[in-house]
């Protein structure tokens, strides 16, 4: 057996760290790599109290550390469940850095926001044309055996009525089953949209429930089921603070409108599982956290293990962790691997001034120009 272990990415700081973590694998074959780039910069490790407050200390150190020369795709956000990008996404659109997502949309172009965001059209404006594109979308979500031909028939008897579609709808012949499947459809929107008192995100969750959407997630225990519930609650949690529906679809317009498009120099977003094989010089790790990063219930404990030996040696000079104490309205606590990192290859705060290029003060003074220029 021959064993490579010499790693030409990153510092030993670096290694040392993802050697220690993945020792506790049981089922791993014994090796130690090693670097010959040099000691390099321990791992930061911070704590945060909230998910937003988290992405603005992020993204605010990505704007720094651009302004001190740092390219912006020499760096990457990696996390471990694509709903985590959300906040993420709005604080880079708000500093105006721009960014892409590797291998996934952005949070609002994802089918389940996009799916839920039509219900709370067809709810808030059931007999308005401008909810009948939300009732094509969802009409047969889940399946409620409407095809072409019905649809066909309801678009007619809205265009001679001058209705809208999902007003047209309980009076347009159908089969029976889909007929009474419809009139099912249309009284809880109608019903719910009736309703006061309520929040925002309670009238979501109530959307979802009534018309069987949720209930069509659970019966699918495949992984892509699994984030699309994920995606539901992250934007569930963000409908809480709108008091109307008209500003939240008008914010996902301006948030989901530019996820940054493709080109070469721009910030990289994606999950730990779409990031093997690829090296970033600075590597920023969010939401390190039990809940999160392995997990409540893991269905591979060590696959987890793995993902998180694969994230840090993404880094080829610095990895920033970071946790939260409150996420989606509950507690966490910082996952299980960070304690695994041995004190001597962590820091709990930035790297600032370690090992940095030296600048003078009029050079600090234009990166604060800078900063401020791009919204940080």
């Amino acid at each position: 057996m021959f064993k490579l272990e010499e790693n030409f990415r990153s510092t030993r700081h670096i290694l040392d760290a993802s050697n220690a973590v993945i020792s506790f694998d049981p089922s791993r074959i014994e090796k130690r790599l090693f670097t010959r780039r040099g000691e390099g910069l321990p791992i930061e490790v911070l704590g945060f109290s909230y998910a937003t407050e988290e992405a603005a200390a992020i993204i605010r150190e990505i704007g720094r550390r651009a302004a001190t020369g740092v390219a912006w795709h020499d760096m990457a956000i990696i996390y471990r469940q694509n709903r985590l990008s959300r906040t993420l996404e709005e604080a880079l659109l708000h500093a105006r850095i721009p960014y892409e997502i590797i291998g996934d949309v952005g949070f609002y172009r994802r089918t389940a926001v996009k799916d839920a965001l039509a219900l709370l059209t067809l709810c808030a404006w059931p007999d308005e044309r401008r909810s009948d594109e939300a009732f094509r979308r969802m009409a047969n979500r889940p399946p409620r055996g409407l095809g072409a031909r019905g649809l066909g028939k309801i678009e007619m008897e809205a265009s001679t009525g001058g209705l809208s579609l999902c007003a047209a709808a309980t009076r347009t012949r159908l089969s029976p089953r889909c007929a009474v499947a419809l009139q099912g459809f249309v009284q809880i929107l109608r019903q719910i949209g009736c309703r006061e008192g309520e929040s925002l995100g309670e009238r979501l969750t109530g959307l979802l429930e009534a018309t069987g959407y949720l209930d069509m997630l659970r019966a699918d225990d495949s992984d892509e089921a699994a984030t699309q519930r994920e995606n539901l609650a992250e934007l569930i949690e963000l409908a809480q603070g709108f008091r109307r529906v008209e500003h939240l679809l008008e914010h996902a317009a301006l948030a989901g409108g530019a996820p940054g498009e493709k080109g070469r120099d721009r910030v990289q977003l994606m999950t730990m599982h779409r990031s093997k094989g690829l090296e970033f010089r600075h590597v920023f790790l969010p939401a390190w956290e039990e809940a999160i990063f392995p997990g409540a219930m893991p269905r591979n404990p060590e696959e987890e293990r793995r993902l998180a030996y694969v994230a840090l040696t993404r880094a080829m000079e610095q990895a920033t962790i970071t946790f939260c104490d409150y996420r989606q309205g509950g507690s966490s606590r910082p996952s299980r691997f960070i304690d695994e990192i041995p004190l001597e290859n962590r820091v709990s705060s930035w790297n600032h001034g370690r090992n940095e290029p030296r600048q003078s003060d009029g050079r600090w003074r234009q990166v604060d120009q800078e900063l401020n220029a791009l919204g940080l």
